[in-house]
C-alpha cells in the first residue's frame, strides 16, 4: 500500500467551510492512524478568499497531530485560486 510506504506526506485540500474538506478526513480515517505515525506531513492549502485557506491549516496541523504526524512549521497557502491565471493551460 502506497500510505503505509511513504516517507512522508503532503497532504493538500481546499478549504471547505472554514475547515478542512470531509472528503479527505473520510480517506484519512479509514487508513488509521498507524499508517501516519512518526512520519512528516506538508500542508498545502487552498481557497476563493484572501486567506488561502490559513483556517483549514491550523485545523489540518491539529488533525495530523492526532494522526501521529509531524506538519512541519511552514505551510503552503493559495488565495483565490479561482482567478484566471493562476494555473496555465497544463493546470500547472
Amino acid at each position: 500500500m502506497l500510505l503505509r510506504e511513504a516517507d512522508a506526506y503532503v497532504v493538500c485540500t481546499p478549504e471547505m467551510n472554514h475547515t478542512i474538506a470531509p472528503g479527505l478526513t473520510n480517506m484519512m480515517n479509514y487508513f488509521g492512524a498507524s499508517t501516519y505515525a512518526r512520519k512528516p506531513a506538508g500542508i498545502a492549502t487552498y481557497s476563493a478568499g484572501l486567506w488561502g485557506g490559513a483556517r483549514c491549516a491550523v485545523a489540518l496541523r491539529a488533525y495530523l497531530g492526532e494522526l501521529g504526524c509531524l506538519p512541519v512549521s511552514a505551510t503552503f497557502q493559495l488565495a483565490q485560486a479561482w482567478r484566471t491565471g493562476t494555473f496555465d493551460e497544463a493546470g500547472m
